[in-house]
């Protein structure tokens, strides 16, 4: 049972009386995804206003509602509220006050998907984000939506802006926080890198007293780390604990490495082999930080070595397939910044035959936008790339640097017809863009 299943769980987290109790199965807050007795959260922003769809939420399968509507305040299907964000708050932050398991939540430029996903998965007992709800309003569902016997509760938190981090972490007052790296992300409004480390290590301040901090070994941060984490402790990764021994098979798309403990004098490390479909070197420090922490908590690895085997490519959104002409497709379509661009650059070059690299502009970027295309067409350079083919204004500018074939387009149309011809049998050919490109539609 979900910590948040009827009516009356809400108003007791509220401290409302409780009234006609109406169980629901599913929380949305979008009525063109509600489902039968559904309840649905009707939220308020400056460019909509969730108050207007309440009744076609009701005519579409929601049972009851929370809302800031005066019009609601007196019927029995209805939770009315002042604020109905500020109710998402008080509700999450009490819930996670009460639980009784650990906590973990995890932040960082790239890689927090992947690393909430593959640790939920390799703990037992454990409830996680929802899809991609790491928001001010996604974060407060996903712990509402926990089950109640759950020993572990693992988060995921997303930053666009400062203060971010700080309200999501307060919320959960987490007994492990992780930041998974330090990039160059939402830098229209963190300005430069600096404002990204800043924003994320806001984390900091509400992990727990005694509690644990896991962070990536980059000489660049740990120092400052360390300085803030006075009162908790820190582990630094890769550390104690080093992969060696990275295989990649094109054929079987499949990852292998070990893990093994550094040894102290003449004592045998144990050696733990992974096998794992999500590929790269930083999927390696995901799988890394994830054991890392499994250590710290005592648990056993034998979950993560499963899932791994298990664990599907897309949940890093790297989705692997065959497309046209017997050419295979790497869809990383979902949302690119200059890291993960990189990443994805690396993970191209693993594979043979001719690699053909499709990219669209990264947004949000700021007063940098130009120069952060610029390096990845240098990174290009180093890598094993032998076409680029760039979709939109900034990313030519990536062409501009590269000294192989490169191909820039602005018309749709006009990629697309250049694509159909292009591709050919066994190439492999990566596709990534921002979120705002829709780079999919060439899929």
């Amino acid at each position: 049972m979900r910590f948040i299943s009827n009516t009356n769980d809400i108003r007791k987290y509220l401290g409302l009386k409780s009234k006609n109790n109406i169980k629901f199965n599913n929380i949305s807050i979008d009525t063109r995804s509600i489902k039968k007795d559904s309840l649905f959260i009707a939220l308020k922003g400056k460019n909509f206003n969730g108050n207007k769809f309440i009744e076609k939420a009701f005519a579409s399968g929601a049972c009851a509602v929370l809302c800031s509507n005066k019009a609601y305040r007196k019927k029995n299907n209805a939770i009315y509220v002042p604020s109905v964000r500020e109710a998402l708050s008080m509700i999450s932050s009490k819930i996670a006050s009460d639980f009784q398991g650990k906590k973990i939540l995890i932040t960082g430029s790239n890689g927090k998907t992947t690393t909430t996903s593959i640790l939920s998965k390799s703990l037992p007992k454990c409830s996680s984000t929802i899809r991609n709800f790491n928001n001010e309003i996604g974060l407060p569902i996903s712990i509402m939506s926990a089950k109640k016997d759950s020993r572990y509760i693992v988060l995921e938190a997303g930053a666009a802006k400062k203060g971010d981090i700080e309200y999501l972490s307060k919320l959960v007052k987490p007994d492990i926080g992780i930041i998974t790296n330090i990039g160059n992300s939402h830098l229209e409004k963190l300005l430069n890198v600096e404002g990204v480390f800043k924003v994320k290590s806001e984390l900091i301040k509400n992990i727990r007293k005694g509690g644990t901090l896991i962070v990536p070994n980059d000489g660049r941060y740990l120092k400052r780390w360390k300085k803030m984490a006075k009162s908790i402790k820190i582990i630094p990764v890769p550390n104690k604990y080093i992969a060696t021994k990275e295989k990649f098979s094109s054929k079987d798309r499949m990852m292998t490495f070990d893990i093994i403990e550094k040894s102290k004098g003449n004592k045998k490390s144990e050696v733990i082999h992974i096998s794992s479909s999500l590929i790269g070197k930083h999927n390696m420090q995901n799988i890394l930080v994830c054991h890392s922490c499994l250590n710290e908590l005592g648990e056993s690895n034998s979950m993560m070595l499963k899932s791994l085997r298990k664990i599907s490519s897309s949940i890093s959104r790297q989705r692997i397939i065959s497309w046209r002409n017997n050419s295979t497709l790497i869809d990383d379509t979902y949302n690119a910044n200059p890291e993960s661009v990189k990443r994805s650059i690396d993970i191209l070059s693993e594979f043979p035959g001719r690699k053909i690299f499709i990219f669209g502009d990264m947004f949000e970027l700021g007063r940098y936008r130009k120069k952060l295309h610029v390096d990845i067409g240098s990174y290009l350079n180093k890598s094993k790339i032998d076409v680029l083919i760039t979709f939109g204004d900034l990313s030519k500018n990536a062409s501009s640097r590269f000294q192989k074939k490169s191909y820039n387009f602005h018309s749709e149309d006009k990629l697309r017809d250049f694509i159909i011809n292009f591709v050919k049998k066994n190439d492999i050919v990566l596709i990534k863009g921002s979120r705002g490109m829709k780079m999919e539609r060439f899929i």
